[in-house]
Protein backbone atom coordinates (compact mmCIF):
# COMPACT_ATOMS: atom_id res chain seq x y z
CA UNK A 1 0.00 0.00 0.00
CA UNK A 2 1.43 3.46 -0.99
CA UNK A 3 1.38 6.59 1.24
CA UNK A 4 -1.22 7.98 -0.68
CA UNK A 5 -3.96 5.21 -0.07
CA UNK A 6 -2.90 5.02 3.53
CA UNK A 7 -5.67 7.95 4.73
CA UNK A 8 -9.08 7.00 4.03
CA UNK A 9 -11.51 9.82 4.41
CA UNK A 10 -14.71 8.62 6.60
CA UNK A 11 -16.60 11.20 4.93
CA UNK A 12 -17.94 12.07 8.79
CA UNK A 13 -15.17 14.45 10.00
CA UNK A 14 -12.51 11.94 10.43
CA UNK A 15 -9.57 9.57 8.66
CA UNK A 16 -8.54 5.72 9.25
CA UNK A 17 -4.72 5.16 9.52
CA UNK A 18 -5.11 2.38 7.55
CA UNK A 19 -1.24 1.07 8.82
CA UNK A 20 -2.30 2.21 12.33
CA UNK A 21 -5.85 1.52 12.81
CA UNK A 22 -5.98 5.02 14.23
CA UNK A 23 -8.96 7.09 13.64
CA UNK A 24 -7.87 11.26 13.38
CA UNK A 25 -10.07 13.88 13.36
CA UNK A 26 -9.09 15.80 10.06
CA UNK A 27 -9.55 19.12 12.26
CA UNK A 28 -7.21 20.31 14.97
CA UNK A 29 -7.83 22.65 17.82
CA UNK A 30 -7.41 25.65 16.08
CA UNK A 31 -9.86 25.03 13.40
CA UNK A 32 -12.20 24.41 16.09
CA UNK A 33 -11.18 26.60 19.10
CA UNK A 34 -9.48 29.28 16.67
CA UNK A 35 -7.03 30.04 19.68
CA UNK A 36 -3.61 28.32 20.64
CA UNK A 37 -3.71 26.02 24.32
CA UNK A 38 -1.02 25.13 26.61
CA UNK A 39 -0.80 21.73 27.88
CA UNK A 40 -3.72 22.67 30.73
CA UNK A 41 -5.80 23.95 28.12
CA UNK A 42 -5.33 21.18 25.79
CA UNK A 43 -6.58 18.51 28.33
CA UNK A 44 -9.50 20.60 28.67
CA UNK A 45 -10.40 20.76 25.20
CA UNK A 46 -10.10 16.99 24.75
CA UNK A 47 -12.06 16.54 27.71
CA UNK A 48 -15.06 19.10 26.02
CA UNK A 49 -15.15 17.34 22.74
CA UNK A 50 -15.46 13.82 24.95
CA UNK A 51 -18.74 15.72 26.67
CA UNK A 52 -19.74 16.92 23.44
CA UNK A 53 -19.44 13.66 21.86
CA UNK A 54 -17.48 15.75 18.76
CA UNK A 55 -18.82 13.66 15.76
CA UNK A 56 -20.63 11.41 17.57
CA UNK A 57 -17.51 9.91 19.81
CA UNK A 58 -16.63 9.97 23.66
CA UNK A 59 -13.18 8.73 23.59
CA UNK A 60 -10.71 11.13 21.83
CA UNK A 61 -7.23 11.58 23.52
CA UNK A 62 -4.29 13.41 22.69
CA UNK A 63 -2.00 11.13 20.82
CA UNK A 64 1.22 9.01 21.88
CA UNK A 65 4.42 11.08 20.68
CA UNK A 66 4.90 7.83 18.41
CA UNK A 67 1.30 8.09 17.22
CA UNK A 68 1.93 11.70 16.14
CA UNK A 69 4.98 10.86 14.86
CA UNK A 70 3.87 8.27 12.25
CA UNK A 71 1.28 10.74 10.59
CA UNK A 72 4.16 12.85 10.15
CA UNK A 73 4.62 12.34 6.10
CA UNK A 74 8.36 14.49 4.99
CA UNK A 75 6.61 13.54 0.98
CA UNK A 76 3.22 15.29 1.90
CA UNK A 77 2.53 19.02 2.16
CA UNK A 78 -0.71 20.65 3.29
CA UNK A 79 -0.62 24.41 4.89
CA UNK A 80 -1.25 24.88 8.21
CA UNK A 81 -2.81 28.75 9.44
CA UNK A 82 -0.40 31.65 8.23
CA UNK A 83 0.44 29.53 5.00
CA UNK A 84 2.95 27.61 6.96
CA UNK A 85 4.14 24.34 5.34
CA UNK A 86 3.00 21.28 7.23
CA UNK A 87 4.05 17.73 6.54
CA UNK A 88 0.76 15.76 7.07
CA UNK A 89 -1.69 14.17 4.30
CA UNK A 90 -3.71 16.04 2.54
CA UNK A 91 -6.69 13.85 3.47
CA UNK A 92 -6.61 16.45 6.77
CA UNK A 93 -8.22 19.91 6.60
CA UNK A 94 -6.00 22.61 5.98
CA UNK A 95 -5.62 25.82 8.03
CA UNK A 96 -4.83 23.99 11.05
CA UNK A 97 -2.14 24.27 13.54
CA UNK A 98 1.60 23.46 13.07
CA UNK A 99 2.06 20.93 15.50
CA UNK A 100 0.71 18.79 18.42
CA UNK A 101 0.77 18.13 22.05
CA UNK A 102 1.89 14.38 23.12
CA UNK A 103 2.16 11.97 25.99
CA UNK A 104 3.30 11.31 28.14
CA UNK A 105 3.83 14.28 30.10
CA UNK A 106 4.58 15.13 33.47
CA UNK A 107 4.18 17.87 35.78
CA UNK A 108 6.78 20.02 34.20
CA UNK A 109 6.83 19.16 30.80
CA UNK A 110 5.07 17.35 27.68
CA UNK A 111 6.09 16.47 23.96
CA UNK A 112 5.19 18.82 21.25
CA UNK A 113 5.52 17.61 17.55
CA UNK A 114 5.89 19.90 15.06
CA UNK A 115 4.87 19.02 11.63
CA UNK A 116 6.80 21.58 9.73
CA UNK A 117 10.14 19.56 10.67
CA UNK A 118 9.04 16.24 12.19
CA UNK A 119 10.92 17.19 15.81
CA UNK A 120 9.49 16.23 18.86
CA UNK A 121 10.62 18.58 21.79
CA UNK A 122 10.13 18.42 25.10
CA UNK A 123 7.88 22.33 26.01
CA UNK A 124 7.35 23.69 29.00
CA UNK A 125 3.42 22.44 29.81
CA UNK A 126 3.19 26.74 30.13
CA UNK A 127 4.06 27.03 26.28
CA UNK A 128 1.21 28.97 25.16
CA UNK A 129 1.14 28.43 21.12
CA UNK A 130 0.20 25.16 21.23
CA UNK A 131 -1.86 22.71 19.21
CA UNK A 132 -3.91 19.19 19.62
CA UNK A 133 -4.70 16.79 16.85
CA UNK A 134 -7.79 14.18 18.38
CA UNK A 135 -7.20 10.25 18.08
CA UNK A 136 -8.94 7.55 18.95
CA UNK A 137 -8.49 3.99 18.26
CA UNK A 138 -10.69 2.57 15.76
CA UNK A 139 -14.17 1.32 17.03
CA UNK A 140 -17.86 1.38 15.96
Amino acid sequence: MSDTDRFVNNGDGTTKDTQTGLIWSLKDSWHIEQDWLDLTEALAFVDKMNKEAYLGFWDWRIPERDEAEKIHMPDSTILARSKTEIHIDPVFEPGGGNGCWCLPFDQQAAFYLSYSTGMCQTFDKDFSQGYVRLVRLYGD
